[in-house]
């Protein structure tokens, strides 16, 4: 697993004919851009990347590249456009379909990965999905499917974030794929404004799923996120009414709710924890408010999670809407802050898992059948040594072949009274040690331990076969005088 800080991106688009040209933003190299504050003071934001406004689609791609690419080997990836309405989010993000030179990334991304698959000669097999979603007022709404709607978001048991319900097209070519996409992208909803003819009234995002089964068996799962943020609104510019006026309200509050999370994830006390509510993370410094929006919630792995984040800031250079212009570059100088912790998503298939399900029962098999080779009387143990009971029954079973048959009965007795004598002994021993611990009561004796009693209780037989015999012999000696 390693950190990754958030890349952030501005793009100039150029003025249009409603504004009077007159600059309030100027790039300053590759990496800076300067803001001219109504005192005529400048201000300098550092970014990652600086587009200016002549700058074409396919440079701004190549930047992205990186991203997409490593979706197909198991990683997250997420490309988000933010910006005031009208500033060319869309543009840049979904671009002209039709016309090659002026698709955005969503298409551009898509054609990359189908032709990263084509070009991989390792024989893995692949799997892609893709899913076209809308946030709508704080409604979920699929575009692949419009009748499912108010959709639910939720999070699997490793933490992965998912849309409940939502349609995942299954395509098995590059065209497919752009013609799902585009199918889905048509049907997002769209108003005229006074900023903007063709003004997006949802949040649109579009998750493209790429499972890659490796000859090994190892399962690559990357999933590229592209969101196209609603813009945000001024009513005094834009002149909504009705329907159109709650909507721009309601996307209002939504980006508010991202700038709120970005701020608990940048804040010096949060500790980039990526946790809401105690998930995710663990012992989180610093309440995150994901589920403040399905916005920042359907986020949730993008900002301080385990994806690769690039955040494209699209700004209008003009003066007319230079508070605007200034109000996103603070947002993007805050988003730079975030680290998020990449990790590769992998899973064993079913073949491997059978496997190695197999190897483990294997192994039990193997280990029950020594715990009973252990359990059974008279075999040796770890270091080739009999047990007691043995070494008792072969003692008293050599010394009773060379006995006559009155002393093998009165050593079968006295070895009879003996191993009472033990048992009780045994036995009061037990139960007098009921200060031990259990794992004490039935610790095993050394060999050597039990070697030493077997030899004295041999010892004390034969003693008291020797006196049995004497006491039998001078018995003998008295009736016969």
């Amino acid at each position: 697993m390693e950190s990754s800080s958030t890349v952030v991106c501005v793009r100039l688009r150029p003025a249009s004919r409603k504004e009077t040209g007159v600059r309030c933003v100027r790039p300053e190299g590759d990496n800076c851009i300067h803001f001219t504050n109504p005192d005529k003071s400048l201000s300098a934001y550092p970014y990652d990347k600086v587009y200016g406004e002549d700058v074409t689609q396919e440079q701004v791609f190549q930047d992205c590249r990186h991203i997409v690419s490593s979706v197909l080997n198991g990683y997250n990836g997420t490309i988000l456009a933010y910006g005031q309405t009208g500033s060319g989010k869309t543009h840049t993000l979904i671009g002209s379909v039709s016309e090659p030179s002026l698709r955005g990334m969503v298409p551009r991304a898509v054609q990359a990965l189908g032709q990263g698959i084509a070009a991989d000669t390792t024989g893995a097999e692949y799997e892609v999905r893709i899913s076209v979603v809308e946030t709508y007022c704080e409604r979920i709404r699929d575009l692949l499917d419009p009748s499912r709607d108010n959709l639910q978001v939720k999070q699997d048991a490793s933490g992965a974030i998912f849309i409940e319900g939502a349609l995942e097209a299954q395509v098995g070519s590059e065209d497919q794929l752009v013609e799902v996409m585009h199918t889905g992208l048509a049907a997002r909803t769209v108003a005229a404004t006074c900023m903007n003819e063709q003004s997006s009234r949802s949040h649109c995002i579009v998750t493209v799923t790429v499972e890659k089964t490796c000859p090994n068996g190892t399962v690559l799962v990357g999933k590229l996120k592209m969101v196209d943020l609603a813009g945000s609104e001024r009513q005094d510019k834009t002149h909504a009414a009705g329907q159109t006026l709650v909507e721009g309200s309601q996307i209002n509050k939504s980006l508010s709710a991202l700038a709120n999370v970005i701020y608990a994830l940048t804040d010096t006390g949060s500790g980039n924890s990526s946790s809401s509510d105690g998930e995710g993370g663990s012992a989180p410094t610093k309440h995150v408010p994901y589920r403040d929006s399905k916005l920042t919630r359907i986020l949730q792995d993008s900002l301080g999670g385990t994806s690769r984040t690039m955040l494209i800031i699209c700004c209008s250079p003009c003066l007319e809407n230079g508070p605007e212009t200034l109000s996103s570059l603070r947002f993007g100088s805050r988003a730079r802050g975030i680290k998020n912790k990449v990790a590769v998503n992998t899973r064993l298939s079913p073949e491997v898992l059978q496997q190695q399900l197999a190897k483990a029962n294997a192994r039990i098999k193997e280990l029950e059948k020594q715990l009973e080779h252990h359990k059974q009387p008279g075999q040796p143990d770890a270091t080739g040594d009999s047990g007691p009971h043995s070494l008792e029954s072969q003692g008293s079973s050599s010394m009773s072949s060379r006995m006559p048959d009155k002393q093998q009965n009165i050593s079968t007795s006295c070895v009879g009274s003996l191993a009472e004598q033990s048992g009780a002994v045994n036995s009061t021993r037990h139960n007098c040690s009921g200060g031990r611990s259990a794992s004490m009561l039935h610790r095993q004796m050394p060999w050597w331990q039990h070697l030493v009693m077997t030899g004295v209780s041999v010892t004390v037989v034969m003693a008291y076969m020797s006196w049995e015999a004497s006491w039998a012999y001078a018995g003998m000696t008295g009736s016969c005088a």
